[in-house]
């Protein structure tokens, strides 16, 4: 039986190294345009700062009092930058008991070492959950290639900013069911160890990558021998283009650990002020022995800079089997950048099992997110 509480569980076990792929749709692009990684997410590099975070997303009034002579840049070599999210969650318990919640959703450091043009340093560091990465890229590989060793995230499909969401199952975690033996599946914390390899071929981006466990996971996801079978396997493939006024984004992920097996597709498209990005996944063994599958859309309008109004319906059933274990979500609301490395988020947010009859009420949402 599906448990009401599972999103709220996603809230609190998801990592927070996220981006917003919908970014790179709009500009037909990969995540890497604006951030450090490769593969995006976490820190922003000179274009995320310059060019996105203080022309294209802020106001035309709120640009007026950027610093336009901030980079983010310690020095030549060194970059230091942080993501800081506060949220105000508004949920009902029971038949009338109104709950607020207020909490900080995110406070990640990060630093960048640009040693050489060979040879980067990257620390992030999780100060809520204690999920820090570490990681070296060698930047030695043919097409813009690189060799990247140390602890992070498998990359697997959209890297969203939303931690909620069904598609992430926690960043990938699993996060309920029971094991092989028939024993409560107890979620794994921390970062793997892993190695991953990545290159641009025109306007392909690919990457793969062999981590400990991460998912089911051996000795608690750090266990570095472990056979092969156990190690977390994932190879993504992305394609960006841009032709004429239209600009978007596709992709195939997939992964395998143990007797699990996941795969799914992603993308997007946007024309003028629209941009749409979904993503479909199914995934085999991830709840007892059927096929899970989880979706995610989401539609974007901005009527003019600085403001964004969206709507996301997310869907996660945990055996496409049986007919009476889905989730559904829906999500209104609007994204206000007023001024340069400043949003505001808004939300309400429509829960529904299917077959149950305690459904959940709906849950309001009010973050404020700062960067740098």
């Amino acid at each position: 039986m599906t448990n009401l509480r599972l999103p709220l569980m996603i809230l609190f076990m998801a990592h927070s190294a996220l981006a917003i792929p919908r970014f790179a749709v709009k500009n037909g692009t990969t995540c890497s345009t604006c951030h450090v990684s490769p593969t995006g997410s976490g820190l922003r590099n000179y274009y995320g700062i310059t060019i996105v975070s203080m022309d294209e997303l802020p106001t035309i009034k709120g640009m007026r009092k950027t610093d336009e002579s901030y980079t983010g840049e310690i020095t030549d070599h060194l970059q230091l930058g942080a993501d800081l999210r506060l949220q105000f969650l508004g949920y009902s318990q029971g038949d009338s008991l109104q709950k607020t919640a207020i909490f900080p959703m995110q406070v990640d450091v990060y630093g960048h070492f640009s040693i050489s043009k060979a040879v980067d340093v990257y620390v992030e560091v999780d100060v809520l959950r204690g999920n820090s990465e570490i990681w070296t890229a060698l930047n030695i590989l043919p097409y813009e290639g690189y060799v990247k060793i140390g602890k992070k995230i498998p990359h697997y499909g959209l890297p969203l900013d939303d931690h909620t969401s069904f598609i992430r199952g926690g960043n990938l975690r699993r996060t309920h069911g029971l094991t092989k033996e028939g024993m409560p599946f107890e979620p794994l914390r921390g970062v793997p160890g892993m190695v991953e390899i990545g290159a641009s071929v025109s306007d392909f981006f690919l990457t793969a990558s062999i981590s400990n466990g991460y998912i089911l996971g051996t000795d608690q996801g750090y266990g570095f021998f472990e056979s092969l079978s156990d190690k977390t396997l994932t190879g993504r493939v992305e394609y960006s283009t841009f032709l004429g006024s239209v600009s978007g984004l596709a992709g195939v992920s997939l992964l395998k650990e143990q007797d699990l097996s996941m795969g799914g597709i992603f993308g997007g498209l946007s024309l003028g002020p629209l941009t749409w990005s979904g993503e479909v996944d199914l995934a085999e063994n991830w709840v007892g022995e059927g096929i899970s599958l989880a979706s995610y859309s989401e539609a974007v309008v901005e009527p003019v800079q600085g403001l964004h109004i969206l709507a996301k319906f997310d869907f996660f059933d945990e055996d496409i089997a049986f007919t009476e274990n889905a989730i559904t979500r829906l999500t209104g609301g609007i994204e206000f950048f007023p001024y340069s490395f400043l949003e505001i988020k808004a939300q309400a947010r429509f829960t529904k099992v299917a077959g149950a009859e305690d459904q959940s009420k709906p849950e309001y949402l009010l973050q404020f997110h700062t960067w740098f």
